[in-house]
């Protein structure tokens, strides 16, 4: 690999080879491997996978997860035991893990880093077949990286945390949501079973030989039909180079011509109703508005210090701002969870134009 390509490659994944030639296997794609005699990438991307998980999973206790005696003091009765936010369970974890490591999103940080796909090794046939564009080829050379460093930092656990977190950039997508067009598959699904009580049906054809179109050489056909009232329907095709990729831009087309057509949810459907919603619930509430994009990512500001009102009494202080609806709170609570829930809480009244039922008196 070429001096410039090197640290270019390293800079984006922010870690430095000692040993420089395991960077270049896991770039070596198995076409090359085989007609050149090397060591593929392979092997390198089975260990990444490892890695990824453990990470990811780490991050996510970090961010969600805590031990009671870290919140306050326990009595000699309790079992200091470790708990996640309310709201916030095993179902809740799984989801935000898959967003992070699915080929989708490896394969997007992998063109966000300089599009490093385009330093891959790839064998003649690859090389015109156009392997290195494809989602699965790249989501492989994000996890083939991660074992190259595994290995050549001897599992060196603060080396592999700090890649993990420059290569995903783990804290955007907390703070501004997950990559907006990875969802329509499961946006489709969750409107199709509210409206019909059941999934759709995908129908997938393999097209013999395949055919460029709309700049990807599409090897797979994906039909879906859409019934509506008096036995009205519109049929719906999606083109790609796999049949998941085929099934999304078919998922698509259906859930944009929902949009247009006025038949999806308003923010009012996604939202709990006023009676309903508590400050137990309005973390995760003010989160799924983001994730559906009806507004922008809440970012929470708790400073690290308590302060204390005119009684001298401490108190810890939350601000939730919702940027994209110019909305603003803050709260001052005995503990930080009752401030984020509570703020969290009155800007979800704030955008929903809904009363405060606590009156005020949940932060003191």
């Amino acid at each position: 690999m070429e001096k410039e390509a090197l640290k270019f490659i390293q800079e984006q994944i922010n870690y430095r080879f000692r040993n420089k030639d395991l960077l270049d296997q896991a770039f070596t794609q198995k076409t090359f491997a085989k007609e050149n005699g090397w060591a593929s990438n392979q092997v390198l991307e089975f260990i990444g996978d490892e890695v990824l998980d453990f990470y990811v999973t780490k991050i996510l206790i970090n961010r969600y997860g805590f031990l009671k005696s870290s919140e306050r003091n326990l009595t000699s009765q309790e079992f200091d035991e470790f708990l996640t936010e309310k709201n916030i369970d095993e179902s809740d974890l799984t989801e935000i893990k898959k967003s992070l490591v699915d080929n989708k999103m490896l394969a997007h940080r992998i063109e966000l880093m300089g599009h490093l796909e385009e330093f891959l090794y790839l064998g003649k046939g690859a090389t015109k077949q156009k392997v290195k564009d494809e989602m699965k080829t790249k989501a492989d050379l994000f996890e083939a990286i991660l074992g190259a460093i595994a290995i050549d930092s001897n599992w060196n656990q603060e080396s592999l945390y700090n890649s993990v977190c420059a290569m995903l950039n783990i804290d955007f997508y907390f703070n501004n949501g997950f990559i907006k067009d990875t969802d329509y598959v499961q946006l489709l699904q969750q409107w199709y079973q509210k409206e019909f009580k059941r999934t759709p049906e995908y129908y997938y054809k393999e097209l013999p030989g395949g055919f460029l179109y709309e700049g990807r050489f599409n090897r797979f056909s994906v039909e879906m039909r859409l019934v509506g009232d008096n036995n009205t329907y519109r049929d719906f095709q999606g083109l790609g180079r796999t049949k998941s990729e085929a099934r999304y831009e078919c998922a698509k087309h259906a859930y944009l011509y929902l949009e247009r057509e006025g038949f999806l949810a308003s923010i009012e459907d996604d939202c709990p109703k006023e009676e309903d919603l508590t400050i137990d619930n309005s973390i995760n509430a003010l989160q799924e508005l983001a994730q559906k994009e009806w507004i922008s990512m809440p970012e929470y500001i708790i400073p690290d210090k308590e302060v204390y009102d005119e009684e001298g009494n401490s108190r810890w202080e939350c601000t939730c701002i919702i940027e994209s609806e110019n909305i603003e709170r803050v709260v001052h609570a005995t503990n930080k969870k009752l401030a984020k829930k509570y703020a969290a809480y009155l800007c979800i009244c704030d955008l929903m134009g809904y009363k405060d039922k606590y009156d005020g008196t949940i932060s003191f």
